[in-house]
């Protein structure tokens, strides 16, 4: 198995991941960065060194939310919400627990070979426009 990392750093585009397991159950390790700044989940993808401030996540608390919620109130996704809840609606999911977006990055599991883990799935990767707003505002 092939250990090196994927840079996958691409401004104006957005990698995307989905999970159905409740983000409660989710141990914390899971989100313990090593020496390098990664967490388990980017070690797990094989992803090299990644902007933070670049990284948001949504969901819900408890239970789960419509896809085109937890993905609407991220950061500009006016410009791709539509596409990705097709894409997870086409992998089978109506509602999700949680989802992560990497912005500035593309993400390229056929360079990996790594689609998924136990928490989360990989969904693509999306342009993106900074100008757009997000398709739901939180409060």
């Amino acid at each position: 198995m092939n250990n090196e990392s994927f840079d996958g750093e691409k401004e104006g585009q957005v990698s995307v991941w989905f999970s159905v397991h409740p983000y409660k159950d989710v141990p914390d390790s899971y989100f313990d960065e090593n020496e390098q700044g990664l967490c388990a989940w980017a070690r797990h993808f094989k992803m090299g060194v990644y902007d933070h401030d670049c990284l948001e996540t949504n969901g819900a608390e408890r239970g789960d939310v419509a896809v085109d919620v937890a993905v609407g109130q991220c950061s500009y996704s006016r410009s791709f919400v539509d596409k990705v809840v097709h894409k997870i609606n086409k992998m089978g999911a109506e509602n999700v627990t949680w989802v992560i977006l990497l912005f500035d990055y593309e993400y390229r599991p056929k360079k990996t070979k790594v689609y998924k883990d136990e928490y989360v799935q990989f969904v693509g990767a999306y342009p993106y426009d900074m100008e757009a707003g997000s398709l739901y505002e939180v409060d």
